[in-house]
C-alpha cells in the first residue's frame, strides 16, 4: 500500500510484488497527468511492502515519471537515482518461492494468538504457521543503497515504513518515534519480507517481517493525526472483481476480498476524524492482467500501462469513496 497525505494546505501500497510497484506507479503518473497532483507537496507518506519501495524512492527525491522511467529499463537522467539501473524481473528472486525448511515462523507468536485469538489479525495466524525460508532481499537493499539516502531518513515529505514483529505481533512504524533504529534500506527490506517467501530482517532484538501480514494498508495508522486528505493507492484490494476461471486466480481474489474489506474499515477509521480518505484500486482490467501471482514478473510492464490507463477513470469513479460495504 502506498498513502499520500496531506494537511490544511499541502499533499498525502500494501505488498503485490513486482506487479503491486507496476501498478502503484502507473497509478502515480496518471494522478499527476490527470489531476495536477505534484507528489512533493505529500507532507507525509506512508507505505508496506511494494508500497515501502515505491514511497522510499519518492521521498528521497524521485518522481513518478522516473519511476516508471526505471520500470521501462530507462536510465535517470539525473537526481538521486542517476544512473542506477535494476533488472527488476529477477531483483528479489523469480515468481515462486524457494522450498521451505521444516518448522513454522513463530512459536511464541502461535501461542500468544491461541491465548487471545482476537487480539490480533487473523493474517498473523498465517505469518505464524509459514514455514522458514532462505529467500533473500538483498536486491532491494541494493536499490535503496546508491541512493545516497541509507544514513538519513526522508522527512520532507515525512516518510513512514510498516513492518511486523514476528514473534511480538506488534506494528513497527519505522519514521517515527518509537520505532526499532534503523537505516532506510533496512526498514524497507523488512517491510518487504514476506513471510514463507523471505527470511524475516534483524533489527535489534527484532525480527520482522512484511507489513501486510497485519494489514494490506495500515491505513488506521494515520488516523488522529488532524490529516485533510489521505489517497491510497491499493493494488492488492479492488473495486470490482473480474471473473477468473483458474483457482489460483479464484483463491487470490478471495484474499484481494478481505484485504478490500479491511481497507474500507480502516478508511472509516480515518474517516471519522474528519479527513477526506480517496481509494483508488485496481479494477477488473488490472486484475485480467495481474493475474494470480503478482510477483510474477512476466506481465508487469503491462500491468505499468494498463494502470495509467484505468486509474483516471478510478479517480472519477464513486468507488473512490466507498464508506463500508466491498464490492461485489
Amino acid at each position: 500500500m502506498w498513502a499520500l497525505v496531506r494537511r490544511a494546505q499541502g499533499s498525502g501500497a500494501r505488498a503485490g510484488g513486482s506487479h503491486g510497484a507496476a501498478w502503484v506507479i502507473g497509478a502515480l503518473c496518471a494522478l499527476e497527468e490527470t489531476h495536477d497532483w505534484d507528489t512533493p507537496t505529500a507532507e507525509v507518506i506512508l507505505g508496506t511492502s511494494a508500497g515501502a519501495i515505491v514511497g522510499s524512492m519518492l521521498a528521497i527525491g524521485l518522481r513518478p515519471a522516473d519511476l516508471r522511467d526505471h520500470q521501462r529499463g530507462v536510465a535517470v537522467a539525473s537526481g538521486p537515482a542517476s544512473g542506477v539501473l535494476v533488472d527488476y524481473d529477477t531483483w528479489v528472486g523469480g515468481a515462486r518461492p524457494h522450498a521451505p525448511r521444516p518448522g513454522i515462523g513463530s512459536l511464541k507468536l502461535l501461542g500468544d494468538l491461541a491465548r487471545h485469538p482476537h487480539h490480533l489479525p487473523f493474517t498473523m495466524l498465517r505469518a505464524a504457521c509459514a514455514p522458514p525460508v532462505r529467500g533473500s532481499l538483498d536486491g532491494i537493499r541494493e536499490l535503496i543503497r546508491p541512493l545516497d539516502a541509507v544514513d538519513d531518513w526522508p522527512d520532507k515529505p515525512a516518510l513512514r515504513v510498516v513492518a511486523v514483529g514476528l514473534d511480538s505481533g506488534t506494528r513497527a512504524l519505522f519514521g517515527t518515534p518509537g520505532a526499532p533504529p534503523a537505516d532506510l534500506a533496512s526498514a524497507v527490506t523488512a517491510s518487504c519480507a514476506i513471510p514463507a517467501w523471505f527470511t524475516p530482517v534483524q533489527i535489534d532484538e527484532h525480527r520482522l517481517v512484511d507489513g501486510c501480514a497485519w494489514s494490506d494498508t495500515n491505513l488506521d495508522l494515520l488516523a488522529g493525526e488532524g490529516l485533510e486528505e489521505v489517497i491510497v493507492l491499493a493494488p492488492t484490494c479492488a473495486r470490482r472483481m473480474d471473473r477468473p476461471h483458474g483457482l489460483p486466480a479464484r483463491v487470490e481474489r478471495r484474499l484481494r476480498r478481505i484485504a478490500t474489506r479491511r481497507m474500507l474499515h480502516e478508511a472509516d477509521i480515518v474517516r471519522a476524524g474528519g479527513t477526506h480518505v480517496r481509494l483508488i484500486v485496481p479494477g477488473p482490467e488490472d486484475l485480467t492482467v495481474m493475474g494470480a501471482n503478482l510477483r510474477n514478473p512476466a506481465h508487469r510492464l503491462t500491468v505499468l500501462e494498463t494502470s495509467m490507463k484505468t486509474t483516471p477513470e478510478a479517480l472519477r469513479s464513486p468507488c473512490a469513496t466507498w464508506t463500508a460495504k466491498p464490492p461485489a
